[in-house]
């Protein structure tokens, strides 16, 4: 099946049908779309692997040049763009093209986020439209669309495409291999700037970027224009001398058809990779040494039944599987990513102290002026299997909230503050080139960065290494696990003596199964619907984006309720339950049991509609859905003031009610809102 390629089109776009040409000689299948025919919803992004958005003057350029065609996108498109950039597919964007994803911030560096512009492509030096051919040099190995280029002769056509940024995004995107395309003279030299071999000014001479993936390029010149040789302006005199040299000149110039043919080839390799099963570098045998000749004919054998290649060079730790370069690349993105999280702790405790700048280097909390009574701990958890519904929906965007909320919301169950999180994420592999699996990497980051903003603290450090043997579903496969690092005043911890018979039991909502009870889920759904279960529609969506639902993460919210290390509270709070493994009874029956109470829970959130279709498909009991998942509430607090908790929680974006209250049976009273809707009774202190 060839490889779709979407050519967006548009008032005043005017370059799709070259930019589809170029890409059916590359062996794609090419669909020239109108926007209004996305934002309607008569065609979908979805149903293509390839996206460019072509040259032109989209809308005229009446409010900057690619502006008005990259609102339309924002306001109308943007998350299914985000889906399309998180499934790992292509987009290429040539002149007003480029000016459009300039204007969406598709380029972002390590550390930034989709839809940060970072850079602005302004008016030519010259002060006029520039429309001659110019020579352009490659300068990066991460991005997909250049692979085996060096050098190509190729038109420009504009009046906006001097590249700009900030010094210190250029030394991001330099040091990233961002920077793609760069102008130069026939022979490579650079153009330092020089008119017209740098024919619009350009800052050190920037042709063309991508992002950090290597997926999204965006370039001034326009390679569809330049495929053919007849279309170079010095083709009659280059035809003479072949002819009297009695040569034949290549009817394409494969440099800039390459960009496309690249394209293709990637998806093309994607799609088998995923469709095969294919023995990796590390698997292959070293040379036998030739001590007896029945050894030698032994070991060819072996390597001709088997079909694995011999290899006489000596062995690398790349054979191993593990790619330094790609490990550094990798390490650099998520510390970029945690150093925007530094600011989340500035002025409170845990402010973070760099006398390194490095994603290896140090960093350190100053502790020195700690009053009595400071405590200081660090607890474990991790994601589990989730990251298994991550892989089959190729969004690795929203993970970071499960992990955070694991480790910081258990945190806050002593009445702790989290403040510092380390994190250690094994990967199988991290790919190899242009095939890495970097850009997963960065979508791991991307998540980093909000979740920490959410929970409020921030990540230190943490761990990265290649394993090779991790099993999952599709080619990145991963576990990941934190640690958190909490302060409390000794006078503020909970015990569960604080716990008092009539105290109300306030619930707080959860829309999705948190990162507990995964396992059950999988099996369910594999064994009722199939391995692809995940691609079933359900709900207006798919069952696997109803399952990969984000954790809400409260502990920042719980702070400002309860107090933090240096900040008084707003209400009177006895105990706080995280709803996670053990499900209600369990994590209730654990903070219960030093006062020697029960409770009753009448008046419970529904769960949500996915964890109803799991229990019905599996004919899961009530009793053992709410041993399992959360049912429908993440957290639940103990407090004599029920209802000005419930009114901090609504201000600060949180839907919670009175669910029950204290009693004096020493049993946890559930009222179902699964299935069967009956009573459940679990004994509060030997809970099983």
């Amino acid at each position: 099946m060839k490889p779709r390629v979407l050519v967006m089109s548009g008032y005043g776009i005017n370059c799709e049908a070259e930019s589809a040409h170029a890409f059916e000689l590359a062996g794609a299948e090419c669909e020239i779309v109108h926007i209004n025919d996305l934002i309607s919803g008569k065609k979908r992004m979805s149903d293509f692997q390839i996206m460019m958005f072509p040259g032109g003057f989209a809308y005229g350029d009446d409010t900057g040049a690619g502006n008005a065609f990259a609102n339309r996108v924002r306001n109308n498109l943007w998350e299914e763009l985000i889906r399309f950039i998180n499934d790992g597919k292509l987009i290429l964007g040539v002149c007003n093209g480029f000016q459009i994803m300039t204007h969406l911030g598709l380029f972002a560096p390590p550390g930034r986020e989709y839809g940060e512009r970072i850079n602005a492509l302004e008016a030519n030096t010259s002060t006029r439209y520039e429309c001659r051919w110019v020579h352009i040099k490659d300068n990066s190995d991460k991005c997909v669309f250049t692979r085996g280029i060096d050098l190509t002769h190729i038109p420009v056509a504009h009046g906006e495409g001097r590249f700009c940024c900030d010094p210190e995004t250029y030394r991001v995107l330099k040091e990233n291999n961002q920077i793609v395309f760069t102008y130069c003279d026939e022979s490579g030299q650079d153009a330092n700037s020089l008119y017209p071999l740098n024919p619009n000014g350009a800052m050190n001479d920037v042709a063309a970027i991508c992002d950090m993936s290597g997926r999204i390029m965006g370039m001034m010149p326009h390679p569809e224009r330049a495929i053919y040789a007849v279309s170079e302006p010095e083709f009659q005199l280059k035809k003479e001398l072949a002819k009297r040299a009695g040569k034949k000149i290549p009817e394409l110039i494969e440099t800039n058809f390459m960009i496309f043919k690249n394209a293709v080839d990637y998806v093309n390799e994607q799609t088998e990779a995923e469709g095969s099963i294919s023995i990796p570098e590390s698997a292959e045998s070293k040379q036998p040494a030739p001590e007896t000749s029945e050894v030698a004919e032994a070991a060819e054998r072996v390597s001709t039944k088997f079909a694995v290649k011999t290899k006489t060079e000596a062995a690398t730790y790349a054979d191993a599987g593990v790619n330094l370069e790609l490990g550094d690349d990798a390490s650099k993105i998520l510390y970029e990513a945690a150093k925007r999280t530094f600011e989340n702790r500035k002025g409170l405790i845990g402010e973070v102290i760099i006398p390194l700048d490095d994603f290896s280097g140090l960093r350190a909390v100053d502790v020195s002026k700690l009053p009595e009574g400071s405590l200081m701990c660090i607890s474990f958890d991790g994601v589990g299997t989730k990251v298994e519904i991550a892989q089959r929906m190729n969004d690795h965007t929203t993970i970071a909230y499960d992990l955070l909320a694991m480790v910081c919301d258990d945190a806050i169950v002593r009445g702790a503050e989290p403040v510092l999180v380390g994190t250690v994420l094994d990967v199988n592999s991290l790919g190899k080139g242009k095939g890495s699996n970097i850009h997963q990497v960065r979508q791991l980051a991307q998540g980093y960065i909000a979740a920490a903003r959410e929970a409020n603290v921030a990540i230190i450090n943490g761990e990265l290494a290649e394993l090779g043997n991790i099993s999952g579903y599709g080619n990145f496969n991963y576990n990941w696990c934190a640690g958190v690092i909490w302060f409390a005043r000794r006078d503020r911890l909970f015990t569960g003596r604080e716990i008092q018979l009539g105290d109300s039991i306030v619930v707080l909502e959860e829309g999705g199964f948190r990162s507990n009870g995964i396992s059950l889920v999988r099996r369910t759904f594999r064994d009722h619907i199939g391995e692809e279960w995940h691609k079933l529609s359900f709900e207006g969506s798919t069952l696997g984006k109803h399952v990969l639902t984000p954790s809400r993460i409260y502990s920042k919210a719980m702070v400002k309720i309860h107090g933090g290390f240096n900040s008084e509270g707003l209400c009177e709070i006895h105990g706080i339950a995280h709803i996670t493994g053990g499900g209600i009874p369990g994590k209730l029956s654990r903070i219960l049991r030093p006062s020697g109470l029960g409770a009753e829970l009448d008046n419970l959130f529904e769960p949500c509609k996915a964890m109803q279709y799991c229990q019905q498909l599996g004919k899961i009991t009530d009793r053992e859905a709410y041993r399992t998942w959360n049912m429908g509430q993440g957290m639940a607090i103990i407090t004599p003031e029920p209802e000005r908790v419930i009114e901090e929680l609504e201000r600060l974006g949180i839907r919670a009610k009175v669910g029950g209250r204290i009693i004096l049976e020493k049993k946890i009273i559930i009222h179902s809102k699964g299935l069967s809707r009956e009573r459940l009774v679990f004994d509060a202190e030997n809970f099983e």
